[in-house]
């Protein structure tokens, strides 16, 4: 591995003769039952060749930052339901945080790389505040002058939307502490509802639309009925669903958990959709860093690799970390 030369910490790049990579393998094995050390991936490059530059460590930080809270937001989504709702919370601060992060990293390197290696100053990303629409919008745009094709651009369809725009109030503060702002009679005017409901109506409910067929949705009422001839003459139920509604019997509650759990996976797709697009991003500005031999650009494709997969697959995994790919 031949290194690039460092640089100290700035608010620029310089520009150093592109150095040849060439692909290492790891003294440790796993047939050796040793570990590999941190920041080293077993027969294959570091992430990256240029980690003692601060600005190197600092915009690698924030890609492990913007990718793992996506992964994290990702997998604990799928865990949400009426009864464990707390993860739906846990899910909206991760993906928001993932998604701003993200963001305003892209939008960071962009403008580095149009403007000879200058970063912008912090109030360029300061007037975005935490709208995810907006960032959005801006990344995608800053794409298609890139020239990414359309199939890797933002996706955008209602149900994209209506992820962006939940995850954008509860960003926003809007949305974010709504339990509380109802508690004081301070909910915000511009919020949709409560952030659970909301999600549940424009996003599960559309996936359920969408999605689920004829059979499948008898094949869940089907079982319903039969967990509530077994259990409702020994049980007492009274949950709220995701809506708001009262789920006062054991086949409600059986039908809501049946829905809820076949919307799950879809709604991890588009989700990470959403995250595959930055993965399309980050590729575009590595490369563009490559070819303008910017040294302090650290190879933030990588970072979102694991997210570069198809539909199928972002369907079904369950489990989402960028350290565990």
């Amino acid at each position: 591995m031949v290194y690039r030369r460092l640089t100290t910490a700035s608010s620029s790049c310089t520009r150093v003769p592109a150095a040849h990579h060439h692909r290492r393998n790891s003294s440790v094995s796993r047939q050796s039952g040793g570990s590999a050390p941190y920041g080293m991936t077993l027969n294959s490059r570091p992430l990256g060749v240029n980690m003692n530059n601060p600005i190197w460590n600092a915009l690698s930080r924030e890609a492990a930052i913007s990718a793992e809270h996506l992964g994290n937001g990702a997998t604990i989504l799928g865990k949400a339901n009426y009864a464990h709702h707390a993860h739906y919370g846990q899910a909206f601060f991760a993906l928001s945080t993932g998604i701003e992060r993200g963001a305003k990293l892209a939008l960071t390197v962009d403008h580095a790389l149009n403007n000879g290696g200058n970063f912008p100053t912090p109030k360029a990303l300061r007037k975005f505040g935490h709208n995810l629409q907006d960032l959005l919008i801006e990344v995608d745009r800053m794409a298609e002058r890139r020239g990414l094709p359309a199939n890797e651009r933002l996706p955008n369809s209602a149900i994209h939307k209506n992820i962006i725009s939940v995850l954008t109030e509860f960003a926003s503060n809007i949305t974010r502490y709504y339990n509380l702002d109802l508690v004081m009679g301070n909910v915000h005017q511009k919020a949709q509802g409560d952030p659970i409901g909301t999600w549940f109506q424009t996003v599960t409910s559309q996936i359920i639309k969408e999605h689920l067929t004829a059979q499948r949705r008898a094949k869940i009422e089907s079982n319903a009925r039969i967990v509530s001839g077994i259990m409702q003459p020994v049980s007492h139920v009274s949950h709220t669903s995701e809506s708001g509604a009262h789920l006062g019997t054991v086949y409600d509650a059986s039908v809501q958990t049946g829905l809820v759990e076949f919307a799950g996976p879809y709604a991890r797709m588009y989700v990470l959709q959403i995250a595959r697009f930055f993965a399309h991003v980050m590729s575009c500005l590595t490369f563009a860093a490559y070819q303008a031999q910017m040294d302090c650009i650290p190879h933030l494709s990588e970072f979102f690799a694991i997210y570069n997969n198809d539909n199928s697959y972002l369907k079904s995994r369950k489990t989402w970390s960028i350290y565990q790919p």
